[in-house]
């Protein structure tokens, strides 16, 4: 299955699956493979080989025409909760292990994406070249001589080395559209309030949101309709017009 990655928009790798040439069993076998071997410190952590095709095997289940992420693969800055996974920040010291995912997150489970792990940052999200983090400086997808931007660095170089097909990252006043632009990725800070903020480690919490990294503007949109929605628990929060 050397052909599967990388992986590229949405669209396409669900027309693998809809014809057959592909499942998300055999994707995730590769894509852990693949990860395995990449020196360029992207992830924190991410999921067993065991956890990724549990993921992929209940989606598999639930059946494609059911599911508008029917077993996409993304990934998840590490100051965002998933379930059972240790949120650090970028801080070991800081690290917890949330029992709930993130609303946001949830929403993209629900809908059939499948959790890679969790992506490198500028500790605490405080950075914008991405080389603050006790697990390595992210280097740039193209050029490991340059920076990758930050703070989001683990989540724009993900998907621009095509690991995943999208990525959630965080942005205050850069921190996901300037790794996007440094990686030739589409970066998008939704308004503040359309994403709920919990389940996410703050750097400045009136400012904060969620952000989305892909591959096309189709796919980013496609992204913030499923993931959007209000939440009681986040006062931020805006209720949905129409």
């Amino acid at each position: 299955m050397h052909d599967v990655l990388p992986l590229g928009d949405i669209s396409s790798l669900l027309q693998r699956y809809a014809t057959g040439t592909l499942t998300p069993t055999a994707m995730v076998e590769a894509l852990h493979a693949s990860i395995q071997k990449n020196e360029n410190p992207i992830w924190i952590s991410t999921l067993s080989l065991t956890a990724l095709k549990d993921h992929a095997r209940n989606v598999e289940a639930r059946g494609l025409e059911a599911l508008p992420l029917y077993g996409v693969p993304f990934a998840i800055k590490d100051n965002i909760d998933l379930a059972n996974t240790v949120t650090t920040a970028a801080c070991p010291a800081f690290g917890y292990q949330p029992e709930h995912s993130a609303p946001v997150v949830q929403r993209l489970l629900d809908a059939g994406a499948i959790p890679v792990g969790k992506t490198n940052l500028d500790q605490f999200a405080t950075g914008l070249n991405g080389s603050r983090s006790p697990y390595g400086a992210c280097q740039n997808a193209f050029d490991p001589g340059y920076i990758s931007g930050g703070s989001s660095s683990g989540s724009a170089v993900a998907v621009a080395k095509g690991q995943v097909c999208f990525s959630l990252g965080t942005d205050t006043a850069g921190s996901g559209r300037v790794p996007a632009a440094f990686n030739n990725v589409i970066g998008y800070k939704p308004t503040k309030g359309w994403f709920s903020s919990a389940g996410m480690v703050s750097a400045c919490r009136s400012l904060d949101t969620i952000s989305i990294f892909a591959h096309t503007a189709t796919d980013a949109a496609r992204i913030l309709d499923i993931a959007a929605g209000f939440d009681r628990q986040d006062n931020f929060s805006r209720e949905r017009e129409g």
